[in-house]
């Protein structure tokens, strides 16, 4: 539009300019007529020249009757041209400006239907793409052509952060069905072994005769219903933390504090594998957590490390503060845990799959539960080998 503007404006000026030249051109011509005129005349009749200049000066054209009159005699009045010279000119005049109107009317024209079929081009590549992006097919965005043929620089790259960004929710779509499934399977297994359990002990307890049979079956089935429980409720609160149901309230918090919670939480269940719990001396350090969680999160660490621990062994806990965090080091005498598997084990529902690990039981969840609460309050969970067997996993915590 900007350059059919210009256009328009130079066809304009192209204009003006011949008519301001036919217009020159006659008053050259009219100088010419009245000069050759008044040589003539001054020419014959010397004595008529004051009288001549004063006509010729005459603004009010006093005498132009009379040389009306005159000039009637010889076939010249008002109706006729004296010089074939303004009639060219004129004609002229008139040719140019239709010629250049014709050519600015056909310019516009073939600007316009340009303009139209760039247009048509432009809303069949957007739609096209808009489409693709219905479709969820990304393709165009390696398709260098297609791109392209959006003109705008500008429309072209919003179209192309917008595609970009559907794509992008498209795959985490993609991939939280794709867990969404995987969970439902993996929900479906933990909880199959211990329905099963308990379904064979109710049935054995009514075919059982004798009471202390009974009392027997009842105390496994009791077993079986607390680690159910201890299932539950370690899903609920992992997808909670995940849906953003539980919020994390920070407070300022003694690491003592935290470390001697977490060891009395799994004191019992190291006793009862005669393991010792030790924690080597740290001068105290105040750190802003959610104490009941983060507590939580250690302790899922340590019971960890108790069920994958021979009888007897130690599991020893160290603090380092570093610069900008502290350093919580965990460290076991267990199987350890193969290289390729030290990326799986926080990930949910995730174990090993040697048989000292499927032997002991567990749903997987811990790990990653107690990831989810320390990276939510900005740390870090991490297991590396431990020389001569076993773990140490590795907390960090910013001050």
């Amino acid at each position: 539009m900007i350059m059919i503007a210009a256009i328009t404006i130079v066809v304009i000026t192209a204009l003006g300019v011949c008519g301001g030249m036919a217009i020159c051109q006659a008053e050259q011509q009219e100088i010419k007529r009245v000069q050759n005129l008044a040589g003539v005349v001054v020419s014959a009749y010397p004595e008529t020249e004051e009288a001549f200049i004063s006509a010729v000066m005459d603004q009010d054209f006093t005498d132009q009757e009379a040389g009306g009159q005159v000039m009637s005699r010889y076939g010249y009045d008002e109706n006729m041209l004296i010089s074939s010279n303004y009639r060219k000119t004129l004609y002229l005049y008139i040719a140019a400006m239709a010629l250049l109107a014709f050519v600015l009317l056909v310019f516009e024209y073939l600007v316009f239907s340009y303009a139209k079929k760039s247009r048509k081009a432009q809303e069949a590549a957007v739609l096209s793409i808009l489409d693709d992006c219905l479709s969820e097919n990304y393709g165009f965005l390696d398709d260098e052509d297609r791109l392209q043929k959006l003109e705008n620089p500008h429309f072209a790259d919003s179209l192309v952060k917008l595609a970009h960004s559907l794509n992008l929710k498209t795959e985490r779509l993609n991939e939280e069905r794709d867990n969404t499934k995987s969970m439902v399977t993996d929900i479906s297994h933990q909880l199959k072994t211990p329905i099963s359990a308990m379904r064979a002990c109710f049935d054995m307890y009514l075919e059982a005769d004798r009471d202390d049979e009974k009392n027997e079956f009842l105390n496994r089935s009791m077993i079986q219903m607390d680690k159910l429980a201890q299932l539950a409720d370690s899903l609920i609160n992992i997808s909670r933390l995940e849906n953003k149901m539980i919020e994390l309230k920070r407070s300022d918090v003694s690491l003592v504090d935290l470390l001697t919670g977490a060891v009395n939480t799994e004191y019992h269940k190291a006793a009862a594998r005669q393991i010792e719990l030790a924690v080597d001396e740290f001068e105290d350090i105040r750190l802003c957590l959610d104490r009941k969680w983060t507590i939580e999160a250690i302790a899922n660490i340590i019971d960890n490390g108790i069920k994958y621990s021979p009888e007897g062994s130690d599991i020893n806990i160290r603090v380092n503060k570093m610069f900008s965090f502290v350093r919580i080091e965990i460290e076991d005498q267990g199987i350890g845990i193969p290289k390729e598997e030290r990326n799986k084990i926080f990930a949910r529902f995730f174990r090993g799959g040697s048989e000292a690990v499927q032997s002991e039981e567990g749903s997987g969840v811990g790990l990653s539960l107690s990831r989810k609460i320390i990276e939510d309050q900005g740390g870090t969970v991490s297991v590396r080998a431990r020389q001569g067997g076993g773990s140490i996993f590795i907390v960090q915590i910013p001050l």
